[in-house]
């Protein structure tokens, strides 16, 4: 006898064999046992999910004189007749090569005559749907009266193709798609009827091959059958499938999350020059993104991806290198890519650009890259790695070291000193450049003073978010400005009325931004806040505006029309304005350019120039 398939061989001949569709198997059996069989029936589903089966075991069932449990007993003289492919009783006929009208009247003509064996004659249409509308409307009548000897089953994979008038008058169940894990149990045992032995994961990579068809699986599961000798084992299905080397995958995706472009079109060219379908690559490359998804989401990754515990591992280490949001961005560029296979003469461009596109999210506008940036530059900063430059060209940039190495999450900018050179000789009579320490700072006074901090071995603050002053001058209460430099010059007393018109032009001081200073430390809170509460259009917007304190309000200058348009409506100024509030300030003012930041009056420009000039040097102004 000549060799068949796994998938002929093992057809289910009982509802009890017929797996994932257990909704559809309960009803049949009911009807059976309550003697309740239709005249019509539909079947419909993908393919491979048993509907042609199920069809053929109804028919014998319905006509068995004894069955078992709803199924055909195969021992009475009834089952045993309609085992033999010459009945009459049991007609199959596939739509797809007869479905023109004189096919169906054929039909129309021989149900007038009984059955031979049995109680019914049964009637399987597969692919019904191919059927001309000459022809369904032939079988029309047919099937909404036919003998009581007649029952009728349509199997289709397109319903939506048949028309209603057939629909309405069948008995519809639709089959649906089968679990991976029902597949590779039932792939499982035929192996182990065969013989055959096999690896865990090998048959859960064979029936995840199968999506959902239990035909397709078997199909699959029949070559494995011959090419592997011995133990079937996970790789000997990747072969078998064609599937690109998940090792190499894995490093090309470990080169997309590192940005490393030309490392993973190196990889890409080895694996098309190695015989792979760029649409295959593109697929495997989409599934693996798939399982660090499931990794980084689910608990039970484990359970749900059916993994090697090293290939899992390997995932588990790669998923570490990226974040929800870049997956997510990834998936979704590789989606649209295989669709855009499908039409191009150049597949290896298109694969190439959406893995480039992919590994360089600062290429692209779009939220989920956005979003995929920020990502990347909050894991930067909370492991320490990245460099702070000084504004000063002379200053030399400062490493900060991982905090994961630190006691203490802590980290230090050091102050810009000017380069070595001789000191210059100071005249009492010049211009001040330098002045005494005074005492301490007035409360009026701490905008400058975070500032000044900086130079007078001050640091960064990562809690509060800006620069800090030492203590001997935070913890004073008293007098006006002093401005203190690690590099010592000689002390030098300034006239009282050389001073007198300075003292005049600091009483403005409030109404001008201080770099570093209270304004921008609490806008600084005020965006950290919006992102929090999801507010992510007026975050955006907010990026390039630049703010001075006006008075008990906070001055928002918008670069461009857009900017403007957007934070100037009443709704955004409300929200602005209640997050200025915690901070201390009435409200927000939202202008448009430069020209309209402030209605500064000539003294207050004259008392920035003068802070310009003493900047960076110690000053004591006596009354």
């Amino acid at each position: 006898m000549s060799y068949l398939a796994l998938y002929r061989q093992f057809r289910p001949t009982g509802f009890d064999e017929i797996i994932g569709q257990d909704h559809v198997v309960k009803t049949l059996i009911n009807q059976i046992n309550t003697d309740r069989v239709g005249h019509a029936y539909l079947f419909c589903g993908a393919r491979g999910t048993g509907k042609t089966t199920a069809a053929k075991v109804f028919a014998r069932a319905i006509n068995c004189l004894s069955p078992k449990n709803g199924s055909p007993c195969g021992e009475c003289e009834a089952c045993k007749k309609l085992q033999n492919p010459s009945n009459l009783d049991i007609l199959e006929m596939d739509a797809a090569s007869n479905n023109k009208v004189e096919n169906v009247r054929d039909i129309r003509d021989k149900i007038q005559y009984p059955p031979v064996a049995g109680r019914y004659k049964v009637y399987i249409i597969d692919e019904v749907h191919m059927l001309t509308t000459e022809a369904f409307n032939a079988l029309l009548k047919t099937l909404e009266e036919p003998p009581s000897h007649a029952v009728f089953i349509l199997a289709t994979t397109e319903v939506h193709k048949i028309p209603a008038t057939i629909l309405s008058r069948c008995l519809r169940f639709d089959f649906k798609l089968i679990s991976t894990a029902k597949i590779a149990q039932f792939i499982g045992e035929i192996y182990d009827k065969v013989g055959k032995k096999y690896q865990k994961e090998a048959l859960t990579l064979i029936a995840k091959a199968g999506e959902g068809s239990v035909r397709d699986a078997l199909s699959i599961a029949d070559i494995c059958l011959s090419y592997s000798q011995g133990e079937l084992t996970y790789n000997d299905v990747l072969e078998v499938l064609g599937t690109s080397d998940r090792a190499i995958i894995e490093q090309l995706l470990g080169a997309m999350f590192e940005g490393n472009t030309g490392k993973m079109l190196s990889l890409t060219d080895e694996l098309l020059m190695a015989g792979k379908s760029v649409s295959i690559l593109n697929r495997d490359v989409a599934s693996a993104l798939r399982d660090i998804l499931v990794i980084k989401t689910c608990a039970n990754a484990g359970e749900v991806l059916s993994l090697p515990q090293d290939k899992l591992k390997e995932l588990e280490l790669l998923s570490q290198k990226t974040d929800v949001h870049a997956l997510l961005r990834a998936i979704e560029i590789f989606s649209v890519a295989e669709a855009d296979l499908k039409y191009s003469t150049h597949p290896k461009i298109v694969f190439e650009t959406a893995a480039v596109k992919a590994s360089l999210p600062q290429a692209d506008y779009n939220i989920d890259a956005l979003m995929a940036r920020i990502s990347a530059l909050e894991k930067k900063i909370e492991e320490g790695n990245f460099i702070v430059k000084a504004e000063n060209p002379l200053a030399q940039p400062v490493e900060v070291k991982p905090i994961s190495s630190q006691p203490k999450a802590e980290i230090k900018v050091e102050a810009p000193v000017r380069a070595s050179e001789p000191k210059a000789e100071v005249k009492k009579e010049e211009p001040v450049k330098s002045a005494k320490k005074p005492a301490s700072y007035s409360d009026e006074d701490a905008d400058l003073a975070s500032l000044m901090a900086t130079i007078d071995n001050g640091g960064f603050n990562e809690e509060e978010g800006g620069f800090i002053a030492p203590p001997e001058v935070v913890n004073t209460k008293k007098s006006t400005y002093k401005a203190v430099n690690e590099v010592k010059e000689p002390e030098i007393e300034v006239k009282k009325e050389e001073v007198k018109p300075v003292l005049e032009m600091q009483k403005p001081v409030q109404e001008t931004a201080v770099v570093g200073g209270n304004v921008d430390k609490a806008w600084g809170a005020i965006l950290k806040q919006l992102r929090s509460d999801k507010q992510i259009m007026l975050w955006v917007a907010c990026q390039d505006v630049s703010v001075k304190a006006s008075g008990n309000f906070i001055l928002v200058i918008a670069p461009s029309d857009n900017e403007y348009n957007l934070l100037s409506k009443p709704e955004n100024v409300a929200k602005l304005s209640a997050y200025a509030e915690v901070h201390g300030y009435e409200g927000v003012k939202i202008v448009k350019d430069k020209a309209e930041e402030l209605n500064t009056s000539a003294l207050d420009e004259e008392t920035n120039q003068v802070k310009e000039a003493f900047k960076g040097s110690p000053l004591k102004i006596e009354d």
